[in-house]
């Protein structure tokens, strides 16, 4: 294995990193600014209830999208497993 393909690795490793990663993100940071919004609108200013609606969400979407993340991975586990047997 050379310089090239540790490279392309490892830049796909850190893209199925983002990947994985972004409907989470997305979610969190969609209930934070609707949140924030509706808390400026209201003039309510409790944390816990931005923090909880974002846990719930952020829970929500970790369960919904951990099938497809961990195929997403385990497809990578395998491609680096053939890889390292060539």
């Amino acid at each position: 294995m050379g310089t090239e393909d540790i490279s392309r690795v490892t830049s796909q490793a850190l893209l199925l990193c983002l990947v994985v990663s972004l409907p989470t993100v997305l979610v969190a940071a969609t209930v934070g600014l609707l949140i924030a919004f509706v808390q400026a609108v209201t003039s309510l200013q409790e944390q816990a209830i931005g923090q909880g609606a974002k846990m719930i969400a952020v829970l929500i979407t970790l369960l919904l999208a951990a099938p497809w993340g961990a195929r997403m991975i385990l497809e990578f586990a395998n491609s680096m497993m053939r890889l390292a047997m060539a």
